[in-house]
């Protein structure tokens, strides 16, 4: 599959950046734009990246609670960008590695440099890798707070190459192929009951899921 990724937003300063450039620059923009009121409780936080295993150009900046229990994080990733049918999930650590426990408080499972696994749906899986990038003290209004997510990729139809693609077949994909423009949509020979909306996240095209 052929796309382009554009320059995603820091949502601290509205500042664009490139996929390798943004882990960078919101280590710096934290420091520079992350000022809560002085006279309301900080909380222990933690700068998480996440990012799809198998396509590092869907990842989520975030800021998560250090004190919250994983299970926050699990609901919030489910949210965000894979539920579709109340699969079963589960973080590890290392590829593979033994699971932990979702009751685990967050800033107990995170440290610098251990690449924690997370897999949704155990027959089509969704595999996304987490990683901390840094810890803060601070406040924000709910448990977890998005700092920058991909901006979504320019995918070409497969028939055309002309338009970008917003639907997916679901059996042309086992063949490699089936993104499809609008325009080349209404004339696919499996129709729309074969069809999944191209949605900005790993588990575009997969199962059932739609984005809502």
């Amino acid at each position: 599959m052929e796309y382009h990724a554009p320059k995603s937003t820091c949502r601290l300063c509205r500042s664009e950046f490139a996929r390798r450039g943004m882990t960078r620059h919101i280590k710096a923009c934290l420091t520079r734009h992350f000022r809560p009121d002085p006279n309301t409780k900080r909380l222990d936080l933690m700068h998480l990246h996440v990012q799809g295993a198998y396509n590092p150009d869907y990842f989520l900046h975030l800021l998560m609670n250090a004190n919250d229990p994983l299970y926050h994080l699990d609901a919030f990733l489910r949210q965000t960008w894979l539920e579709c049918c109340g699969h079963l999930s589960a973080f590890s650590a290392g590829r593979y590695g033994e699971e932990i426990d979702m009751q685990a408080r967050s800033g107990d499972v995170f440290r610098p440099g251990l690449k924690i696994t997370y897999q949704y749906d155990f027959g089509s899986t969704t595999e996304l890798v987490v990683q901390m990038v840094g810890q803060h003290r601070g406040v924000i209004k709910d448990s977890i707070q998005i700092i920058a997510r991909n901006t979504p990729p320019i995918i070409p139809c497969d028939e055309c190459r002309a338009q970008p693609a917003v639907q997916i077949c679901t059996e042309c994909q086992w063949e490699d192929a089936g993104w499809l423009c609008a325009d080349c949509a209404q004339n696919h020979a499996c129709g729309e009951d074969s069809f999944l909306p191209v949605v900005n996240s790993p588990r575009t095209g997969v199962c059932g899921y739609t984005g809502e």
